[in-house]
């Protein structure tokens, strides 16, 4: 007899995943959050856009509709304007203001992602002029309002909300460039 003994079995080698690989997973990834994000089964086209009348600028971002509903801007936070005996944040009345003159009885489009409402009832959407100026991004780029990402943005407005975000920083513009008071 022989001492020969078959060698062990051969491990396989562990490839790294090919670039057309990696490309493919991520693509995979972001198709299931857009469905996510969008909520297909809603039956809502985030394309459509309902024209309707503001017949109240509440704060920088919140509006009055005459169908009675209230509006919060999606992906924007601006400063609180003061209410119940609050005392209103820096830049809050230029906020107010600015998109006052932009929609204040004036018929706008809203687009809106999901059927959802917040705590306070208030329909969540993206408001665009008559002629398709998208008021969400302007008030990011006039430094009216800071970008306002918690809850997820839709892939399709993202990249235009974060660079209008940037630029208002960058130049300073509204509220980022507005001195800190130091608390003494």
């Amino acid at each position: 007899m022989s001492d020969y003994a078959p060698p062990p079995p051969k491990r396989p080698q562990r490839r790294s995943p090919t670039p057309g690989t990696q490309a493919f997973v991520v693509f995979i990834v972001l198709a299931m959050l857009r469905m996510l994000v969008f909520r297909p089964e809603s039956g809502l086209d985030p394309d459509s856009k309902q024209l309707v009348t503001v017949i109240k600028v509440i704060d920088g971002d919140t509006i009055e509709l005459t169908d009675g509903r209230t509006v919060r801007l999606l992906g924007i936070d601006a400063p609180e304007a003061g209410f119940f005996g609050k005392v209103a944040e820096p830049w809050s009345k230029e906020s107010t203001q600015w998109l006052r003159s932009q929609i204040d009885g004036k018929q706008i489009r809203l687009r809106i992602d999901s059927e959802e409402k917040d705590r306070y009832q208030r329909t969540l959407a993206w408001v665009y002029t008559r002629d398709g100026e998208f008021i969400n991004e302007r008030l990011l780029s006039e430094g009216h309002a800071k970008l306002l990402a918690d809850y997820g943005l839709p892939l399709d407005l993202e990249p235009r909300l974060r660079a209008a975000e940037s630029e208002a920083r960058i130049e300073k513009r509204g509220l980022w460039g507005v001195s800190r008071r130091s608390k003494k």
